[in-house]
């Protein structure tokens, strides 16, 4: 399978979370790419494939949101809500 963002998506979309990490975090952390940041925090912020963890989740969406990630946006305001701005 090519590595691609789409691909690592595409394994995370059916639960394949350790498959989807190993190709999302090259593309989240070194190009910056907000899509793969996006999903490397949804799977810190579930423990899918990685230990559970909201601080990193928050940090890979605010990555995800400077680079105009709405999604990204969203999901830190709401878990900036529900956690009574724990961030």
């Amino acid at each position: 399978m090519e590595k691609t963002v789409a691909n690592g998506i595409a394994l995370y979309n059916n639960d394949k979370f350790e498959e989807a990490y190993e190709i999302l975090y090259p593309f989240g952390t070194f190009e910056r790419n907000p899509e793969a940041q996006y999903y490397l925090g949804l799977m810190c912020y579930d423990g899918e494939s990685v230990e559970k963890n909201i601080e990193q989740a928050a940090k890979w969406w605010t990555m995800a949101r400077r680079e105009g990630h709405r999604d990204a946006a969203y999901t830190l305001s709401e878990i900036k809500v529900s956690t009574k701005n724990l961030f």
